[in-house]
């Protein structure tokens, strides 16, 4: 589980880069481990990366989150519950990108990956209505793993009701915590800011179907247990209204 943490880790760190964001939506054909053909589906953004992937020989869609960071590529495979079941982690090359993919358990297996780029153009800004619900992330069900949730509740074009914890999982079980607190909305992104225990500013950012929790520059101080964050990358699990724990 400790080498899950790190790239979970080396995925929100990257996502703190400043850049100039250009919204690109690219497509890929490619395999994993030269068996398994599979299309890619990617928008980019401010080093954030979302899509979609597909297995052909399944047919099944599943979701990607994580960053483009230079010429580092880091994506999870999340199932319908929030769970990570796949990482790739590549480089770009000079088609695409090459790398490994892991099966995301304690020594789960390595295979290689190749995509190469078969499209690109300008993606569509996503619409900030409907951000309600419940957002998470989890490495397993097991009780030891890494895990992550965000509440939210919004109030009209321009304002959010949000809570964040994460657990970072054994053999620490080290908790970060935001209790309930109001952001200003801005097209889709919300920013929280806190002197509590020192600089501590997160950004959030919303995508069609999840989020990406990312700092701010230096302002690491937000008081939480040693090398836990709510830093990472959210998938929506529900679009109801989320109960609150009361203050």
């Amino acid at each position: 589980m400790r080498y899950l943490f790190a790239l979970l880790s080396l995925l929100t760190l990257s996502a703190q880069a400043q850049t100039t964001p250009t919204r690109t939506l690219r497509t890929y054909e490619g395999s994993v481990n030269d068996r398994y053909p599979v299309s890619l589906t990617l928008t980019t953004y401010d080093n954030l990366a979302h899509g979609t992937l597909i297995y052909k020989r399944s047919g099944i869609p599943i979701r990607v989150v994580g960053t483009v960071d230079g010429s580092d590529i880091l994506l999870h495979e999340f199932d319908p519950k929030a769970t990570v079941t796949g990482i790739f982690n590549g480089k770009a090359s000079a088609k695409g990108y090459l790398g490994s993919w892991f099966l995301a358990k304690e020594n789960g297996k390595e295979l290689s990956f190749s995509l190469t780029q078969t499209s690109t153009r300008p993606a569509p800004a996503p619409s900030a209505t409907s951000l309600t619900g419940t957002y998470s992330y989890n490495f397993g069900k097991n009780e030891g793993a890494p895990a992550g949730t965000l509440l939210v509740q919004q109030l009209g074009t321009d304002k959010l009701v949000v809570s964040m914890d994460a657990n970072r999982g054994a053999p620490s079980y080290n908790m970060a915590m935001i209790d309930k607190t109001t952001l200003r909305l801005r097209a889709n992104q919300a920013i929280y800011k806190s002197t509590e225990f020192g600089k501590c500013t997160l950004k959030i950012t919303f995508f069609e179907g999840g989020a990406s929790i990312a700092y701010v520059g230096e302002d690491y101080d937000c008081g939480f247990g040693n090398g836990a964050s709510v830093s990472g990358n959210y998938v929506k699990t529900s679009s109801k209204t989320p109960s609150f724990a009361k203050e």
